[in-house]
């Protein structure tokens, strides 16, 4: 090799070498300044910053989760939860926004792989969780580097090396300040509860039309499938399950299944599945039968409504003869709810 070589070789590595110390250096400092996301394990906000939470600070023994898309994660008001069962459960919301049924399935399994002690799961359900469920996209992340995270096996810079995608950081290295400042009446808010999950209270004129008015999907075969596989991996653990049809905006229902019958046939599916595996099936949406304002889009509560919901899930995990979850509830009506 000629001595320009070896130069051109020099150069080359030490500006590699530079530039990968000046970009892990810029790192450190965006996130001692708290403006850096966390790593992009998953590519969604809600769950990368759990995963970094609980690397962060282990949560300790779960009694029980409240667990499926985002009905899970806008539906839980822990206050409610925390009053009605004592302080003697330890419960966690790990709802994910947009998840589907298998990807549920993943993410449960995944946290009960961690915490065998769990002996109840609520899975809170809409009829958008079973609009395609193709096995490719089950893996929310890779369960492998999630658990190294986790164990903090590697610095977290490596994640966030592994994951760099420069023209995303740049832009949430912008935007993760400003989000986590909003407050619950903005969609935008990057902030979780002690609990899990998120409380929202957004105007309607805040949220996008295609968003308020929402799609009812032909379910998937395959979408039933995963919630039979689920059901069954639950009672493999021996966790106690308890499945949740959550509200629906009645505008929404009459614009997309005016006579009923797309809504009839998916809960005949569901209480077909949920007969064979022995798993109660709780209709809120029949139960409940919320009006309009409760809603900031098709399918998710308004903060005061999600605290009725939250009452009404205690009851009936109050119904349990296991442990703790048999605390007394204290009930009370929903604040600016009725």
């Amino acid at each position: 090799m000629g001595a320009r070589a070896r130069t051109y070789l020099a150069v080359f590595f030490g500006a590699l070498c530079g530039g990968l110390a000046l970009l892990c250096s810029a790192l450190l400092l965006l996130d001692a300044a708290g403006r850096l996301p966390p790593p992009y394990l998953s590519g969604r906000w809600e769950l990368d910053l759990t995963l970094r939470q609980w690397r962060r600070d282990p949560p300790g023994r779960f009694d029980l989760l409240f667990a499926g898309s985002s009905v899970a994660f806008y539906g839980v008001d822990g206050r409610v939860v925390a009053a009605g069962l004592g302080p003697g459960v330890r419960f966690h919301d790990i709802g994910v926004l947009g998840a589907k049924v298998h990807q549920s399935r993943f993410w449960l399994g995944f946290v009960l792989d961690r915490h065998p002690e769990v002996r109840e799961v609520v899975f809170m359900s809409t009829v958008l969780d079973f609009e395609a469920c193709p096995p490719a996209t089950a893996r929310l992340f890779d369960p492998a580097e999630g658990r190294d995270y986790l164990a903090g096996r590697w610095p977290e810079l490596v994640h966030y090396l592994r994951h760099l995608d420069i023209v995303r950081l740049a832009r949430d290295v912008v935007e993760w300040p400003r989000r986590r400042a909003l407050g619950p009446d903005r969609l935008e808010t990057v902030r979780l509860e002690p609990w899990g999950g998120q409380l929202l209270d957004v105007p309607r004129e805040r949220v996008p039309e295609k968003i308020v008015h929402g799609v009812f999907p032909d379910p998937d075969p395959r979408c039933y499938a995963a919630l039979a596989g689920l059901l069954g991996g639950l009672a493999r653990r021996g966790v106690g399950v308890r499945f949740v049809l959550t509200p629906m905006r009645p505008g929404y229902l009459a614009e997309h299944d005016p006579d009923g019958r797309r809504l009839a046939a998916h809960r005949a599916r569901l209480e077909t599945i949920l007969a064979a595996a022995g798993v109660p099936f709780h209709d809120l949406h029949a139960d409940l039968a919320l009006p309009e304002e409760a809603f900031f889009d098709a399918y998710h509560l308004r903060a005061p409504w999600v605290r009725r919901q939250s009452e009404v899930l205690v009851r009936l995990l109050l119904e349990d003869l296991r442990g703790p979850l048999t605390a007394r509830a204290t009930v009370e009506p929903p604040a600016g709810g009725r």
